[in-house]
């Protein structure tokens, strides 16, 4: 059954509010169970506009989140999540490139994500490296000199 898109993100949210939901396929999977036929693209697209990101949750475990659900930490929270993962900081133009060890670039973004720095509009993680983009290059630089004091 298609629906129609503002009832399709309805759905999900209410999927999300019931279930543990950590991959685009396992959401997919949740929608397909409720009837609703939809492509990974589809998906893509609503986690997108709905703001929902992939976070940890108070177990630790992963798992999507509205924005506005995602927890807010604080400074020192990333201070030490670069101190236990951070291998190097570099800066191009409004761009900061952080470099993790292996497997704790996404871990670390969420971390960043979630302290709602003023220096950063959006991050884009790997496997072991990060991409933030901030708003100037002035503000990257602030932010780069940040991240590198937090790696000590």
């Amino acid at each position: 059954m298609a629906l129609k898109k503002q009832e399709r993100q309805a759905l999900i949210l209410d999927i999300l509010s019931r279930e543990v939901i950590d991959s685009q396929e396992g959401l997919m999977n949740s929608l397909q169970a409720a009837g609703i036929e939809v492509t990974q693209a589809t998906v893509s697209r609503d986690i997108k506009e709905m703001r929902i990101v992939r976070r940890a949750d108070g177990s630790g475990r992963p798992r999507y989140q509205v924005m506005s659900d995602a927890p807010v930490v604080d400074s020192e929270q990333v201070q030490k999540g670069f101190a236990e993962t951070a291998v190097s900081v570099t800066r191009v133009e409004f761009m900061t490139v952080v470099k993790t060890t292996q497997g704790n670039g996404n871990r670390l973004a969420a971390l960043i994500d979630a302290a709602n720095l003023s220096e950063v509009i959006a991050t884009l993680a790997g496997h072991n490296t990060i991409y933030v983009t901030s708003p100037s290059a002035e503000a990257a630089e602030q932010l780069a000199q940040r991240f590198t004091n937090w790696m000590q």
